[in-house]
């Protein structure tokens, strides 16, 4: 049986008043928002997970996970926690 392959969706959290933001920037679209930074990555993991199966069935590839934190960190720097999850593609 054949392994699916792993691939490394970077994102970006950013403190809001209420809580978390959270999004990716090579997942248009694909966003969470929670209290906690655990409520946080659970939720954005679910969104990606819903929102990737609609990409796979439209043969969309997302931007490297290099670049787009390159992109982000020149738009939010330090103000921003960034992290990554490992999704089966």
């Amino acid at each position: 049986m054949k392994r699916p392959q792993l691939i490394t969706i970077p994102v970006v959290i950013l403190k809001t008043k209420n809580g978390y933001n959270a999004f990716s920037p090579s997942v248009d679209g694909c966003i969470a928002t929670g209290k906690s930074i655990d409520t946080i990555i659970k939720r954005f993991r679910e969104a990606l997970e819903f929102h990737l199966e609609g990409e796979r069935l439209v043969k969309h590839k997302p931007m490297t996970a290099t670049k787009a934190l390159k992109d982000a960190f020149s738009s939010y720097g330090t103000d921003a926690i960034y992290a990554s999850i490992d999704i089966a593609a």
